[in-house]
């Protein structure tokens, strides 16, 4: 029981910290960084090759996709957004099949692990209805460590998409 009690004390800790250094990336860098990771995600046969994907709506903090979702208009891709809002799956509307989804996060792994914002709605959504889908985690170079605490409900990655990187 202790080890569930440090995990959470710890990714809490982390996720403060992640947070911080995310309000302090400027507009610029914000754009630039998310211009290489769409072009990463575009060039990854994965994305050329998925029919049904899923988005989300970026937070402020988070990765700009839209590229990503002009790309499935264009290819006439099934492409459906999670709000930033969104609390249930029940909330959305999305398909019996999912391909790819792409999952953003405080920080991963680089052995693919998650940390989210601590809701579990992308980890929920993950080992049920998207379980069988390809899982691209979405991030900022810096948001990629070492390592994370780890429980026993996260749910690995496929793979990470930095500005760097494809892990």
């Amino acid at each position: 029981m202790n080890g569930s009690l440090d995990s959470s004390a710890e990714k809490a800790s982390l996720r403060m910290a992640m947070m911080k250094r995310l309000r302090e990336m400027t507009t610029e860098d914000r754009q630039s960084f998310s211009e290489e990771i769409s072009e990463r995600v575009l060039e990854m046969s994965k994305w050329a090759e998925a029919q049904n994907v899923i988005l989300f709506s970026p937070l402020p903090s988070e990765p700009i996709i839209m590229p990503l979702k002009l790309d499935c208009e264009a290819r006439k891709v099934s492409c459906a957004i999670i709000p930033q809002s969104v609390r249930s799956e029940s909330d959305l509307h999305l398909p019996d099949a999912i391909d790819l989804i792409l999952v953003p996060g405080v920080a991963f792994s680089k052995a693919r692990h998650r940390l989210g914002r601590g809701g579990g709605f992308f980890e929920r959504l993950l080992a049920g209805r998207a379980a069988n889908a390809f899982k691209l985690g979405i991030c900022f170079s810096f948001q990629v460590l070492d390592a994370i605490p780890m429980e026993d409900h996260d749910i690995l990655m496929d793979a990470v998409v930095s500005d760097q990187r494809i892990s």
